[in-house]
């Protein structure tokens, strides 16, 4: 629903500055503030579209949610056609990335570069609300997933630091679970620089996300009527999703 997503523009044109500059970037945001909304109908689409400073660029998206197998969540994303190969290889293959990234720290650095992907492949790892990391980790299930969170986080880290291949890691986390990065050695310091914590619409932008839509399919809300969703709402960000 990408042609019906409006209001975002300016956040969008900032998070894609902000990849640009660093490979690793943390969106963050209340519940219900549009985090991954702003993703997945602003990010993507200005990547694929070439809007990061680079025409020939063709982005292969690994998108994935942590669960309670993060690392078995992020092979089964890598294998995905289109991402890592251009067709899926099955389950001796998917074995295969999964010894990779069990290897060592620079598992996914390797499983990349064992794709052999063109010049112009960007590599992007997608990290969907990651906060569901924590909410494992707060369930006692073993030292095990505990092993696992580690070391997922540290293929994310190292395959943002190197600098040899062109890999780039966003995640978005709602904001209340901020302080709980602190469990993870190097998060805290890759999030501080490469955060972006989700403003809030203003009237206008609100004006767009309710308009917009209706435009597309060539239809106006009543002046009126407009103003009332526009007052009912306020600044209040929970209202967003009811919206």
């Amino acid at each position: 629903e990408i042609h019906l997503y409006f209001g975002r523009d300016e956040q969008r044109a900032e998070l894609l500055r902000r990849l640009r500059d660093a490979r690793f970037l943390a969106v963050i945001g209340g519940s219900g503030s549009g985090k991954s909304s702003l993703v997945r109908a602003g990010l993507l689409p200005g990547l694929h579209g070439g809007f990061m400073g680079d025409s020939a660029a063709a982005w292969r998206i690994a998108d994935l949610r942590p669960g309670r197998d993060p690392i078995g969540n992020l092979v089964a994303a890598l294998d995905k056609p289109g991402v890592l190969r251009d067709e899926g290889h099955g389950a001796d293959g998917m074995s295969f990335t999964d010894a990779t990234l069990r290897r060592s720290r620079l598992g996914l650095v390797a499983a990349v570069r064992e794709a052999r992907l063109s010049e112009h492949d960007r590599v992007l790892v997608l990290v969907d609300q990651f906060e569901e990391l924590f909410r494992v980790l707060d369930a006692r299930e073993g030292a095990q997933v505990e092993d696992d969170a580690n070391a997922f986080v540290a293929l994310l880290l190292e395959a943002a630091e190197q600098k040899e291949l062109p890999i780039y890691v966003v995640l978005t986390m709602r904001s209340d679970f901020l302080g709980e990065c602190a469990r993870f050695q190097g998060l805290p310091e890759a999030i501080n620089q490469g955060q972006y914590l989700i403003p809030r619409l203003t009237r206008e932008q609100r004006r767009e996300v309710i308009a917009g839509p209706a435009a597309v399919h060539g239809a106006a809300f009543a002046p009126a009527l407009l103003n009332r969703l526009l007052n009912d709402v306020g600044d209040n960000p929970d209202q967003l999703p009811l919206l």
